[in-house]
């Protein structure tokens, strides 16, 4: 059913529970993933964020990235990753319709937040063609966030 998942993370708590969870998942159904951490340039530019911290974020991604590989690899499952840069939820969609399937966290952030943050599950939700599978915060939500 699904050969292929798509796994987009920050490295917050909240999306390495759907990181275990698609894990899971693959396992189950024989899958391959593909991890993704995109370096959201915009929200950076925006913010005068020079190149330095840009080199930064970077690295921050294939940290990562190398550690869900890693998780996936002893589970078993064939993974590899995409380092991006862009606007999160436009990225996450570009490379969605390579993908059987989409495992994203939420982090259960509530309606004002939502409406003053922004939210990149939310985003993809309301735009995506290919199955999505949420994966929700623990109650009280994700630890260290």
């Amino acid at each position: 059913m699904y050969r292929r998942i798509l796994i987009p993370t920050d490295g917050s708590a909240c999306s390495e529970r759907a990181v275990e969870h698609g894990i899971g998942l693959a396992q189950a159904t024989r899958s391959s993933i593909t991890f993704l951490f995109v370096e959201d340039t915009l929200r950076n530019y925006h913010e005068g964020v020079m190149v330095e911290v840009e080199q930064t974020l970077a690295h921050q991604g294939r940290v990562v990235l190398a550690g869900a590989e890693k998780i996936a690899s002893s589970a078993g499952v064939a993974a590899d990753w995409e380092l991006a840069i862009g606007t999160p939820a436009e990225e996450i969609l570009v490379r969605a319709v390579e993908f059987d399937l989409v495992v994203m966290g939420s982090h259960g952030k509530g309606f004002w937040k939502r409406m003053t943050l922004g939210s990149v599950t939310e985003a993809v939700l309301h735009r995506m063609a290919r199955p999505l599978l949420i994966v929700p915060p623990v109650p009280g939500g994700c630890p260290g966030e």
